[in-house]
């Protein structure tokens, strides 16, 4: 049958079938032309007006603008027909619009739809199963409908082939692929007789490049030969292949030949390997399998050679539950205490804000170091880096050398200004060099930032933790904002570095046990590297030339301009600086980020390499449907020893209540001194601290009401637009700080327009270019500075900018 969903109606279309008996008693096939759709709620299926004429064994694709109906042929010829189905469920009333026809008849071929196009590789062009041919046509859905046309692309390796099962699915999040699977080829025997081979190959096509032989690639075979199945992706690295025909009994009598297998296969597109996901309750061929109200249907098929069934059947996917532990509990319990105890020791040396904001200027240089590591580090981070080198390779890692590059800038050029300007807040020097407006709108960026910011960085953890132990998410994010907010409030930034330097010991202790456990279980080191070498997993270079492309130069460069971000401007950061009693020691703090972020990172990269080699060899414990990022929770629940789990667990925990507590707290900070300290400069100490303090309690209150309501509502694209959006900010206050510092000329008009510009600029390459999203930071910062420069020349102001500009420096 023709089978797709459209504005929430799972339509059924054509088919054929034997009414009046099997095939082998004499009973003959009749093609349909009837049309059902069933509807969310309904108990029935409702019959629609009929196909043009009976039509089966086409192919047919689901997209927003209605199902797609492709060829098919009757009990005379093949056809070459492509028509469009709306569903108005409105109205009830299907409408139906033709298609520019396939280049020549096609039946029993493949179709999928990826991004506004549709792809077809075609089938036999007659009822002689021995005319297939190979062809892969696209036909772009974007173009105006007097300009459609099918376009002929590079056909597939092999044989030609009906039956073939195809998907299209990503491979490691970065490139959509379709992939093909095995198929029946027909050929001609001795005396001119048919002969059938059923077909085990595996291939994809990359949608991306559509052109020449290197569009294919061989794949891992499937188990054993198999035509005629369901193919259907899932998650973002699954594809499902439900039941199908494996030809070992084609010698026998059509009444002998047994039931279709129910075996349902799982194909991992990143690892490139096969497991059993599981058994249907009948197996079905010649059907298809959409998706439809939160699960897998598959409507009726062929339930052995001549017997088709109208049953329709529906699976999901289940989720195993997850078994935490009273071990585990006790040792998440007994870190989160620890935190809470750790606040409650350090509020005893809060004496005033500077102890509050700054720790007295207590901290030693490594744990300020650490903290400012970790700072940057959220527990999506945590959890999303292995999933980089396991989902593709390692040719990201160059960027972690950009924040190694960036510690000899913010050393030299922007610590002394921090730190001999005496300053609070970063934004302070904005009013300094050029206006009261300027430093409110750095201060104002900052907050609404990391207000948004905030709710994702708990929600998205909190999601991650109760797949993971079982915790009910809404307790998950309750617990983690409490208790930040408690430890925050009692014991000020003191407690925050001080934990985060705890929490970099659990989180480092949890990666390097990961590693040992992984290397013990497949054979090695050497074990892994030739895995990884084989499947060119370690890939760290490509110096291709290109502005739209992943290429290492874009990667270093793009990277490096993105950290004069967080180092220069970003209040959790900078905060750092201040909290040591010097600038020397604030400065081995920044360089003992930079070197441990490369460190921590070549970690965070071996571990996502030995979880693919891992998981390489045990397909079978990869969850269906599963994330990419979730890779290494999967892994700590399934092999790290209990006790350890729990302490790994109680580190991301932590993690994001790291992430949480230096957003609350540096917006504590610019609140108190750039808004109330600011306007009201004569109150006293113990007014401004106990202002911070509640000023934290509120944020506490307010990001866990966002992130419960992010938990309720599906608004996750929403608050990533405002994320987005107020990115684009980012470029033009960074640019402002480098007109401050490094010219003279830079006035307050002109770091004006430059930011205004540089918004309006981003919003143009994110937007309406193809510019790789790694060059946005080097395009956006560039313009404000260029911008804000050439202004200033024409709007220029008479300043006294000793101090003020690094010529100026005071010494």
């Amino acid at each position: 049958m023709f089978i797709g969903v459209h504005n929430l109606g799972l339509i059924l279309a054509g088919g054929a079938n034997f009414p009046e008996a099997p095939p082998w008693q004499g009973g003959e096939k009749v093609w349909h032309a009837d049309i059902y759709i069933l509807e969310p709620g309904a108990k029935e299926w409702q019959r629609l007006p009929q196909l043009p004429r009976p039509l089966a064994y086409g192919g047919s694709v689901s997209t927003s603008k209605g199902v797609i109906f492709i060829g098919g042929c009757d009990a005379d010829r093949c056809y070459a027909d492509v028509t469009l189905w709306r569903w108005d469920p409105a109205e009830k009333d299907l409408s139906v619009e033709t298609l520019p026809p396939l280049p020549q008849p096609s039946a029993f071929l493949s179709a999928e739809h990826h991004q506004n196009a549709v792809y077809v590789l075609s089938g036999q062009s007659t009822l002689d199963p021995r005319s297939a041919e190979k062809h892969l046509w696209k036909l772009d859905l974007s173009q105006p409908l007097e300009t459609l046309h099918w376009e002929e692309l590079e056909p597939w390796p092999g044989e030609s082939r009906i039956k073939a099962m195809t998907a299209v699915q990503n491979v490691g999040g970065e490139k959509s692929y379709l992939f093909l699977f095995g198929g029946e080829h027909a050929g001609s025997g001795a005396g001119s007789e048919t002969f059938y081979r059923y077909l085990s190959e595996s291939f994809r096509y990359d949608l991306q490049s559509l052109t020449g032989p290197d569009s294919w690639e061989i794949l891992a075979p499937l188990p054993g030969s198999l035509a005629a199945g369901s193919a259907l992706a899932v998650g973002q690295s699954h594809i499902l292949v439900f039941s199908g025909s494996t030809g070992n009994h084609g010698t026998k009598p059509v009444q002998e030949r047994p039931p279709f297998p129910p075996t349902v296969l799982a194909y991992h597109t990143i690892t490139d390997t096969w497991s059993a996901a599981g058994e249907m309750p009948v197996g079905v061929v010649t059907t298809e399998a959409v998706f439809y109200r939160g699960g897998i249907v598959i409507p009726s098929g062929e339930t052995q050679p001549g017997v088709r069934t109208p049953k329709v059947q529906q699976a999901y996917l289940l989720t195993p539950s997850p078994r935490f532990g009273w071990i585990n509990s006790a040792v998440l319990l007994l870190y989160l205490v620890a935190l809470v105890a750790m606040g409650f020791y350090f509020s005893r040396r809060e004496k005033g804000t500077a102890d509050f904001f700054l720790a007295g200027r207590r901290i030693p240089w490594w744990a300020a170091g650490l903290s400012i590591y970790v700072t940057q580090l959220s527990a999506i981070t945590f959890l999303s880096i292995p999933a980089v080198s396991f989902a593709s390779n390692w040719l990201v890692f160059p960027a972690l050398l950009a924040i190694l590059m960036m510690a000899p800038v913010v050393v030299r050029y922007y610590l002394p200004f921090f730190r001999r300007l005496d300053l609070t807040t970063a934004y302070e020097y904005l009013e300094k060099r050029f206006s009261l407006g300027v430093r409110l709108f750095g201060s104002v960026s900052f907050i609404a930032f990391q207000l948004v910011r905030m709710a994702i960085v708990m929600f998205l953890p909190a999601l991650a933790l109760s797949a993971l132990t079982g915790i009910n998410i809404y307790i998950c994010i309750l617990v983690m904002g409490v208790l930040a907010t408690a430890y925050t409030i009692l014991g000020g930034i003191e407690a925050v570095v001080w934990t985060d330097v705890l929490q970099t010991v659990v989180l480092l202790g949890g990666m390097i046990v990961t590693v040992v456990l992984i290397l013990v279980d497949v054979g090695g080191p050497g074990a892994v590297l030739a895995t990884a070498l084989e499947d060119q997993k370690l890939r760290i270079t490509d110096w291709t030339w290109s502005f739209t492309a992943l290429v290492t130069w874009s990667i270093v460069l793009g990277n490096f301009a993105l950290q004069f971000g967080p180092y220069t401007t970003d209040q959790a950061v900078i905060q750092r600086y201040l909290t040591t009693k010097d600038e020397r020691a604030a400065a081995r703090g920044i360089w003992l980020n930079g070197f441990g972020s490369v460190i921590f990172g070549t970690l965070f990269f071996v571990m996502g390499t030995c979880l693919y080699v891992f998981f390489k060899l045990h397909p079978e414990l990869l969850k269906l449907g599963m994330q990419n990022d979730e890779v290494f929770p999967l892994f700590i629940g399934l092999r790290l020893p209990v006790g350890i789990s729990g302490l790994v667990i109680a580190g991301i925990f932590a993690a994001s209540m790291s992430s949480l507590d230096s957003s609350m707290h540096s917006i504590s900070t610019v609140v108190t001194t750039d808004f109330y300290r600011r306007f009201r400069p004569h109150e006293g100490e113990r007014r401004y601290l106990k202002l911070a303090r509640v000023i934290i309690a509120l944020l506490g209150v307010l990001v866990i009401a966002a992130a419960c309501l992010l938990a309720s509502y599906d608004i996750q694209s929403l608050y990533f637009f405002f994320n987005k959006a107020l990115g684009l900010v980012s470029s033009g206050i960074v640019g402002i700080f480098i007109l401050g510092i490094f010219t003279r000329r830079g006035s307050t008009l002109g770091a004006w327009i430059g930011a205004g510009v540089s918004v309006v600029a981003l919003i143009y390459v994110t937007w309406f270019s193809h510019l790789h999203f790694y060059l946005y930071p080097v395009f956006g910062i560039g313009v404000c500075v260029l911008v804000g420069f050439l202004a200033s020349l024409f709007a220029p102001e008479t300043k006294d900018l000793k101090g003020l500009s690094y010529r100026t420096l005071l010494k």
